[in-house]
């Protein structure tokens, strides 16, 4: 149920990070079962992350895509 709406999410809004993510589903965004499902996901090749780094801000960070 968490996967389809996490996959549901994503291929509404392309490039969400994974706080938005969790967000969207009223969890944490380190809770240990979205972690473990989105894990699962992307082992499955559903989705995929680019990762991304600002130094300045000091910010390192994800974005996530559903895989067609």
């Amino acid at each position: 149920m968490i996967a389809e709406k996490i996959l549901s999410y994503l291929r509404e809004h392309p490039g969400a990070r994974k706080r938005e993510i969790a967000g969207r589903l009223h969890l944490w965004q380190c809770n240990e079962h979205f972690l473990i499902i989105m894990h699962h996901l992307e082992r499955a090749r559903l989705i995929r992350r680019e990762s991304y780094s600002d130094p300045a801000q000091m910010e390192y960070y994800d974005k996530w895509y559903v895989v067609e």
